[in-house]
């Protein structure tokens, strides 16, 4: 089942093909009940604007400025915002920062806003010029490739950066067809490489669309010229009008490894279209050195292969998350934001897949339907040429490849058989009724093997969420979605966050209406143990019973690698580290009077505690369960004396009070005599300390006044 999910059109019987449903819908349900473990993406901690150390940009009014693309660029110090008609460069470390900035305005010709009209677009948004990449030429000093959406003319752009501000090289705008989209909303993704493309000349590579109605996606790579002027290679691209090469697709992200570029998208999946139509997640795979075949190739890859990414939770009838949303590239991981269909079930997984996995399903047999009715199979072997498609090694400026290779590249969707596999073998982390849509990852926050992603939301909602590595390497990850960050308090549904990056202890994100940056270290807003134990960039200090950061100089912090969760329970495991999780107490009250007894439990209770009273539980008009699960008694009576004992859901003491009633007038005294004795002691040691600090200053004093008398080093009388 790897290497796709059920196929019910290689069913032919009916009687067949509706057990094939009933079981599909028996291993939904089981699915279903997996996935539905918790509210969806929620978290415990939801840190609001003033809980956070959140900075904000936003030019001008609050209409939408469409703030969708960031990059950040270490050499200037800048965080580039492609929005609306114009380029933005925030100041890194402090995008509030007035005095180093660029706000440069790039407008679409009015000929192409004219038309883009009369095509039926509409003038805001569509019709206008929406950056949508910025990258630098590291070739050339301090020189940027940028492209615009152009008003539905994709619009190429070379620029210059001198004395924070862009200069634009060439005299008039070129075009940017094949590297930028005409539609602001659909995706583009493009890669500048350096080293091992035709003559080592850099240049950019881009999967995008060619044409005003989307019918001819592409994964190109720009002709390529010599310092001279010579020209070394003309440019490459996908198969025109080849549904089987790319079908509809959106790409999410590019990589270069090694030889090789990588082409993240979701595509209309043609081995599914018997049953209906399906999105499925594709990783394409280019040679950095292809120089393009002749006859049927002329100009056309000859190293472009593609293959589903298995992002699952296993079973007989394995559960699919088949829209990858976006990816993200960590050491020689590969790691993926997929959901469900928006029209059905939600939900979301993050998977993740190694080299290893990708190179092992592109060395594999390939795919092929001789017919538009037949089933999907394997290639035979025999059938696949030498040398083998996506071998890199043999392709140059010279290479003269055979017509068979020719024929076999033409003639197939160079399709994988086998889908690539995901690590663990089940997605690292699911939730149900939950989208999330952008990612970054970061490791080695914790451990080696421990990771931290942060993903967000079309609601406006960035959530960090814990990854902790298991024992073996084997072992999926154990995850917890730590902290919900909510930057936007009022109107979150208008807050898609299109851009997410990460920057040292910075996430910067891009809205419609605002660029934000905010800290990832909120370990002072975490009260309870186990929160911020939860967190891997914080520690729990025992001494001063609050939560803080590792980078903090006190090295005594526990941290969640402490904990022996192999042995222990998370309760046990933290109450060897901290001791007691509560102090059973014994109160004193006066009858008549009422009682508050607090539940003063140092980890996380979710939902209501259940009070009871010498194992009995508590009711009546006098006992009232306040929304913080204190008990509060009123009009004290001889027979609430008892032992009162708090539990959680997790059956958990989080409370013991053994409560006393005074009603004569001997107790009474007797307790406010303990009660004075207890204030005189304290207030003889307030003197104490008084007394030591007197003598204390007038030592200092006395010390301040003999230097005074004495001449300075070097000095006169």
């Amino acid at each position: 089942m790897a290497g796709g999910p059920t196929e019910l059109n290689m069913v032919s019987s009916p009687v067949v093909r509706s057990l094939v449903l009933w079981s599909l819908m028996a291993s939904l349900v089981t699915v279903t009940c997996m996935l539905m473990d918790g509210p969806g993406c929620d978290s415990v901690t939801k840190l609001y604007a003033e809980d956070l150390d959140l900075k904000l940009f936003q030019d001008g009014t609050s209409h939408p400025k469409y703030y969708r693309y960031l990059t950040i660029d270490l050499e200037s110090n800048f965080l580039f915002v492609g929005a609306m008609n114009r380029i933005i460069g925030l100041y890194l470390k402090n995008i509030e920062n007035k005095s180093k900035r660029i706000n440069q305005e790039f407008k679409p010709l009015t000929k192409n806003i004219y038309t883009c009209k009369i095509h039926g677009k509409m003038e805001t948004p569509e019709c206008q010029n929406h950056i949508r990449y910025i990258v630098r030429n590291t070739s050339v000093p301090n020189t940027f490739y940028m492209c615009g959406t152009g008003a539905f003319h994709p619009t190429a752009y070379h620029l210059k950066l001198e004395n924070d501000k862009f200069v634009q090289l060439n005299n008039q705008d070129l075009s940017g067809i094949g590297f930028c989209p005409y539609d602001p909303m659909d995706n583009t993704t493009v890669i500048f490489v350096e080293k091992g493309v035709p003559g080592n000349v850099p240049t950019l590579f881009a999967g995008a669309v060619t044409d005003f109605i989307k019918s001819d996606p592409i994964i190109t790579r720009l002709s390529i010229y010599n310092p001279d002027g010579t020209l070394e290679s003309n440019y490459v691209r996908t198969l025109r009008s080849r549904v089987d090469w790319l079908n509809e697709p959106q790409f999410v992200g590019s990589f270069e490894v090694g030889p090789y570029l990588y082409f993240f998208f979701r595509e209309v999946a043609l081995e599914y279209t018997n049953c209906g139509k399906k999105i499925y997640s594709r990783v394409a795979r280019v040679c950095k050195n292809d120089y393009g075949g002749y006859s049927h190739l002329q100009n056309l890859w000859t190293s472009f292969m593609k293959a589903r990414l298995n992002c699952s939770l296993p079973g007989e009838y394995p559960y699919y998350f088949d829209e990858i949303q976006d990816v993200y590239r960590v050491g020689d991981t590969f790691y993926g934001l997929f959901t469900t269909n928006v029209n059905g079930y939600t939900a979301s997984a993050i998977c993740g897949f190694t080299n290893t996995e990708i190179d092992k399903a592109f060395d594999g047999t390939f795919k092929e339907q001789s017919t538009a009715q037949s089933m999907w199979l394997p290639v035979s072997p025999g059938e696949i040429p030498t040398p083998r498609p996506g071998n890199c090694s043999a392709l140059n400026k010279h290479t003269q490849l055979p017509y068979n290779f020719i024929n076999f590249v033409s003639r197939l969707s160079m399709l994988m058989d086998k889908a690539v596999s995901q690590t663990f073998g089940r997605p690292i982390f699911y939730k149900a009724d939950c989208l999330l849509y952008k990612l970054v990852v970061v490791n080695n926050i914790a451990g080696p093997r421990d990771l931290v992603f942060f993903t967000s939301t079309s609601t406006g909602v960035i959530y960090k969420i814990a990854a902790w590595a298991s024992l073996t390497e084997l072992d999926p990850h154990k995850t917890h979605i730590v902290t919900s960050y909510i930057p936007f308090n009022n109107d979150a549904s208008s807050r898609l966050i299109w851009d997410l990056l990460l920057y040292n202890q910075w996430i910067y994100f891009g809205t419609d209406v605002a660029v934000g940056q905010l800290s990832v270290e909120t370990c002072d807003k975490y009260k309870k143990i186990d929160l911020c134990l939860y967190d891997p960039y914080c520690g729990w200090d025992s001494q001063l019973g609050e939560c803080r950061a590792k980078s903090n100089e006190r090295r005594n912090l526990i941290l969640y690698s402490h904990l022996d969760m192999l042995s222990y329970s998370l309760e046990e495991s933290i109450r060897k580290l901290v001791g007691e999780l509560y102090t059973a107490e014994k109160v004193f009250k006066i009858s008549g009077s009422s009682a508050t007894l607090r539940v003063d439990f140092k980890l996380h209770i979710s939902g209501s505690v259940k009070w009871t009273k010498n194992g009995t539980g508590v009711s009546g008009d006098r006992h009232i369960l306040a929304q913080d699960n204190s008990l509060i008694i009123t009009d004290l009576r001889k027979s609430d004396e008892g032992t009162y004992v708090a539990s959680d859901s997790l059956r958990r003491t989080v409370a013991e009070y053994t409560l006393a009633i005074e009603t004569s007038k001997e107790q009474i005294e007797q307790r406010w005599m303990r009660k004075f004795d207890q204030w005189c002691d304290e207030f003889e040691r307030y003197q104490e300390d008084v007394r030591q600090w007197e003598r204390k200053c007038n030592s200092c004093c006395a010390e301040t006044a003999l230097t005074n008398r004495l001449p300075a080093i070097g000095g006169g009388k």
